[in-house]
C-alpha cells in the first residue's frame, strides 16, 4: 500500500521551492501541480503557466523543470541535474 509523504524540493543552489504530497516510493521525478502544498518560491502555481513552459530557480535562474502534462494532469517534469536529490 503507498504511502503519502510530504517532502521539500530543492535546486542545488539551496534555494527551497516547494513542499509536496508524494505517493508512491522512489525517485521524485515529476511533479503534479495540485499536489504541491507551499509553492515556496512561487514558481510552480502560477496560473498562466503554459505546456512546455520552462520553470527557472528564482536564485540560479537554472532550469528546474518543465511544464507538461502527463495522465491528463498537468505536472511539472523535474530536471534531475538541479534539483537535490529525493528518494522516498
Amino acid at each position: 500500500m503507498s504511502e503519502k509523504r510530504i517532502i521539500e524540493v530543492k535546486c542545488k543552489c539551496g534555494q527551497a521551492l516547494a513542499r509536496y504530497e508524494k505517493n508512491k516510493r522512489g525517485k521524485l521525478i515529476k511533479m503534479y501541480l495540485e499536489r504541491i502544498i507551499k509553492d515556496r518560491a512561487g514558481v510552480f502555481l502560477n496560473k498562466d503557466r503554459q505546456i512546455n513552459e520552462i520553470i527557472r530557480c528564482p536564485k540560479c535562474q537554472q532550469r528546474v523543470a518543465s511544464v507538461v502534462y502527463i495522465h491528463g494532469m498537468k505536472s511539472a517534469k523535474l530536471n534531475q541535474g538541479q534539483i537535490m536529490p529525493i528518494r522516498t
